[in-house]
């Protein structure tokens, strides 16, 4: 019962966003005009779906953009395109659920135009995925670096929304299958690290914790989908079943986001 009040809750802003935005707001509204041209120069995820699932791609970027706090650490203005384009790393990660995709424990995105000093870990960074102050963190240098080069398995954005993802579900605010499909991702990491077969895969950083690790597969997942299948196939049918969709299919594998088994996307 308290899932159906949550779908209805989120059906129910999903209605006034589109209508404020096309009425009211005329922030919204210039963003909703400007949103397609921005994706299709910078997205090829959004560039591979049907035009019905681009207009809902852009519908919850409008309600993502909607709930959450853009601000620059320089105090200048957050410009259409950095929340177009942030908004767009969140979305395609979390765009084959349901519901459950909002990060609804990051209220605040923080940009800026260069690397940082933490007043978290008192380090420099190019991002950062902080619970405690619910904020996210870009470098937007580094950040466009991964957006203008899509095939490198380097992107800053869906690095740090793959931790926000993670971060959220054990807070408890997640898609339901991805709750449930997390233990097996952990135990298939766990049969692969034993036989050494991923260590020759991911880049070197992915093997700090679990949490960089799935970070790193989420980038790889979605720019080099092909190679993550080739070399680690099993992992790469429990990423697609986590995430309720499939980057090497025409319209990004996304149906009628009915929840899947990793039988239907195993290629093993």
């Amino acid at each position: 019962m308290l899932r159906l009040y949550f779908v209805l809750f989120f059906i129910f802003i999903r209605f006034v966003v589109t209508i404020y935005s096309q009425y009211f707001n005329p922030k919204l509204r210039r963003l909703k005009e400007s949103m397609p041209k921005l994706l299709i120069q910078y997205s090829p995820y959004y560039r591979n779906l049907n035009h019905n699932e681009q207009r809902h791609f852009e519908e919850r970027i409008l309600v993502f953009i909607s709930l959450k706090r853009f601000y620059r650490f320089d105090k200048s203005e957050v410009t259409d395109e950095m929340k177009v384009l942030i908004a767009s790393a969140a979305i395609q990660i979390s765009f084959g659920f349901s519901d459950g995709f909002e990060y609804e424990i990051f209220r605040n995105i923080v940009i800026s135009d260069e690397e940082y000093m933490s007043q978290k870990t008192k380090k420099v960074h190019h991002g950062e995925t902080n619970p405690g102050k619910s904020l996210i963190a870009f470098s937007w240098k580094r950040f466009m670096e991964g957006v203008k080069n899509p095939h490198d398995s380097l992107n800053l954005g869906l690095h740090e929304f793959a931790h926000a993802l993670f971060l959220n579900n054990q807070s408890g605010y997640c898609n339901r299958h991805f709750i449930q499909m997390i233990d097996e991702w952990h135990a298939t990491v766990a049969k692969l690290l034993q036989e050494q077969a991923i260590y020759s895969f991911f880049r070197s950083y992915a093997f700090n914790n679990r949490m960089e690790l799935f970070a790193v597969s989420v980038e790889y997942f979605f720019e080099t989908p092909q190679n993550f299948h080739v070399h680690l196939p099993q992992l790469y049918a429990v990423m697609c079943c986590m995430l309720n969709q499939n980057p090497m299919l025409p319209n990004n594998g996304i149906g009628k986001r009915k929840t899947q088994t990793i039988k239907n996307f195993a290629g093993w």
